[in-house]
């Protein structure tokens, strides 16, 4: 069983400073942030894990400079668990006074600086001779479970305010691990602080729920990249009036309109199926919304409506033409600027409440019986 626990914690200490390399190495600038914090949090982690490793394995003589190593960093994850989801599911940026969240930590790590200062024969000697837990590192352990509460209660304002998606459903299921493991771990040191006889230590209980939280971290990073962000649409502009700009005076309008009906008829240049707004504004020497406006307003249609009337005029004008009979229906209405044949079929109908081949075969039969019903001289 030892062995077992030992070579999961081995692992667990690995997958977390490889996802914490990984993570700090990434290049997305918008989120090196986040990326940061979440690399400090796995990092802050593989501490604790690693602390009880040596617990385990009986090693904490061995390493005397072990001694109440880990004892602030329960006063740094908090913090870093609650910038990390604000970071990452939101825009928000760092600021100089999200420093503020450390303080604690600070403070406690300096408190802790004359023990920590001292010899590693003397660190030995207080494991030895201190068989029970001083009454300070309970108290400790209440201060950090009172502020880790009051940061997972942030956190988890943060996690129902995101908007959802797969990222934010991941992130709330992280921190479920992290909130049930800190549960676990505080309940079994406060039993063993009872004296009570635990099969596991509380740090070991500790450790393997961070285990747990490292190990779902690489899971949800494998179904999904711990730097994606949902993009949320941007904002629409608000709409500006139509044709807000300074209007055509009337000289000009009936200028520009005469230009544009005998482009139209003379030229035809509605047989062009790549005709743009643009390309035939350049035609008439008009800005395209000068052009877009003109035809609006004198016609109450847009431009591609616009043109269609006329390639369905000329359609029709060559189904009705003898010297077409043979031509299929689609040659033709390419020749007069469809260039597509759901476009030719909706616009025509559109018009003539017929399909075009509707429309021959209406005029072939009226041809037909013209023809039967004329009297020849005799």
């Amino acid at each position: 069983m030892q062995n077992a626990l030992s070579l999961l914690l081995l692992l667990a200490m690995g997958q977390g400073v490889f996802l914490a390399i990984a993570l700090l190495a990434a290049r997305q600038a918008e989120l090196r942030a986040a990326n940061r914090l979440l690399a400090g949090l796995l990092l802050g982690s593989v501490a604790v894990i690693g602390h009880a490793w040596l617990g385990i394995n009986r090693l904490y003589a061995s390493y005397p400079h072990s001694a109440l190593a880990i004892a602030p960093i329960g006063l740094l994850s908090g913090p870093l668990l609650y910038l990390y989801l604000r970071s990452a599911l939101s825009e928000r940026r760092l600021c100089a006074r999200d420093w503020l969240h450390g303080a604690p930590f600070l403070l406690a790590t300096g408190a802790m600086l004359p023990f920590y200062l001292q010899s590693a024969e003397a660190k030995l000697a207080w494991m030895l001779h201190r068989p029970v837990l001083p009454w300070y590192i309970g108290v400790s352990v209440l201060v950090k479970t009172l502020v880790f509460i009051c940061y997972v209660v942030a956190s988890y304002r943060l996690i129902r305010g995101a908007a959802g998606g797969p990222l934010a459903a991941g992130l709330a299921r992280l921190t479920r691990i992290w909130v049930v493991g800190a549960a676990i771990s505080v309940a079994a040191f406060g039993i063993e602080f009872a004296d009570v006889a635990l099969p596991l230590s509380s740090d070991a209980l500790g450790a393997i729920a961070l285990a747990c939280f490292v190990y779902a971290t690489a899971f949800l990073a494998i179904r999904l990249p711990l730097g994606y962000r949902p993009q949320l649409p941007a904002p629409a502009p608000p709409a500006a009036p139509r044709y807000a700009s300074k209007r055509l005076s009337e000289p000009d309008r009936a200028s520009f309109l005469d230009a544009l009906t005998r482009c139209m008829e003379v030229e035809q240049v509605y047989r062009n199926g790549e005709l743009t707004l643009d390309q035939l504004a350049a035609l008439l020497a008009m800005t395209p919304h000068e052009l877009s406006q003109l035809i609006n307003d004198a016609c109450g249609v847009n431009l591609q409506e616009y043109l269609n009337r006329y390639r369905v005029d000329a359609l029709k004008t060559a189904l009705l033409a003898p010297a077409q009979a043979d031509a299929s229906i689609l040659e033709l209405a390419l020749a007069c600027g469809f260039n597509s044949k759901s476009t030719l079929n909706r616009a025509f109908k559109k018009q003539t409440g017929l399909t075009p081949s509707e429309f021959r075969r209406g005029a072939a039969n009226t041809g037909a019986e013209s023809s039967s019903g004329t009297t020849l001289p005799g």
